[in-house]
């Protein structure tokens, strides 16, 4: 069974790399934002994990920039605040316009997988509390 919250040595083990490096990314990057206990500590929920394995693979494996890693976070996990009249056109093509023919709805995309981990994730903590019922 997955944890619901990770403390940041967990978080270090798992990524392997030291517990500096992830506090120095919360500075960097604003979408890791984990939560604190009431002792202050920080508690990483498994979105934050994924923000972490993320940047640590655009930092380390891709070679990006601080600030193309940034764009990319916040093109991959942060959900716009209002939608545009451009947003707005994109939603009104149709699907083969938007999505290539060759690439498939769920294709094998980062970004695909992390939102697939999400809802699996959300899906077996719905299940552990309909067992408490």
């Amino acid at each position: 069974m997955q944890k619901l919250y990770y403390t940041i040595s967990e978080v270090s083990k798992i990524v392997d790399e030291p517990q500096y490096v992830l506090r120095y990314w919360e500075k960097e990057f604003p979408l890791l934002k984990p939560k604190k206990n009431r002792a202050g500590n920080r508690i990483y929920s498994e979105r934050d994990l994924e923000i972490v394995r993320a940047i640590k693979t655009m930092l380390r494996e891709q070679k990006l920039s601080t600030k193309g890693t940034l764009e990319e976070l916040y093109r991959m996990f942060d959900k716009p605040k209002k939608i545009t009249a451009k947003t707005q056109q994109e939603k009104t093509k149709s699907k083969s316009e938007v999505i290539p023919k060759e690439q498939s709805l769920f294709g094998d995309s980062y970004e695909n997988k992390i939102i697939l981990r999400e809802i699996r994730n959300s899906l077996k903590t719905i299940l552990e509390i309909a067992k408490n019922l």
